[in-house]
């Protein structure tokens, strides 16, 4: 059993599910995103084209396109996302997640933290294998 050939295909399939979800409410998604990753706060359209490339990166996985490049930009952006998801959980603020789009109203709670974490973790693992 090739582990990271698992960790590709589950975080492929992860990217691509959400990325759909997203693209439900393609308008009302950049808002909610805005609200509590820093860097769709400081450039508006990369809320926009956010989706686009959770399913760029989710196709690379699953195609084993430029695998390592996908990871690394994995990487970035969920540490992004994930630091302003913790500074939220930290300042307690009630707000939506936008992880599964806005179509679904769910709060932000530590599971958004847990999700991301977890991705980053095998982000990195798979660097190192």
């Amino acid at each position: 059993m090739d582990i990271r050939a698992i960790m590709l295909d589950f975080m492929g399939l992860f990217l691509i599910v959400f990325s759909f979800f997203k693209l439900l409410d393609l308008k009302g998604f950049p808002v909610s995103f805005s609200m509590y990753d820093p860097l769709a706060r400081v450039i508006p359209a990369y809320g926009w084209i956010y989706p686009f490339i959770e399913t760029a990166l989710g196709l690379m996985f699953l195609l084993r396109f430029n695998t390592n490049i996908a990871i690394l930009i994995t990487l970035v952006i969920l540490s992004i996302t994930t630091g302003g998801v913790v500074q939220t959980l930290l300042n307690k603020r009630k707000i939506q997640c936008a992880c599964l789009g806005t179509a679904l109203k769910l709060p932000m709670t530590e599971a958004t933290f847990i999700e991301n974490a977890i991705m980053i973790v095998m982000g990195t693992a798979m660097l190192l294998l």
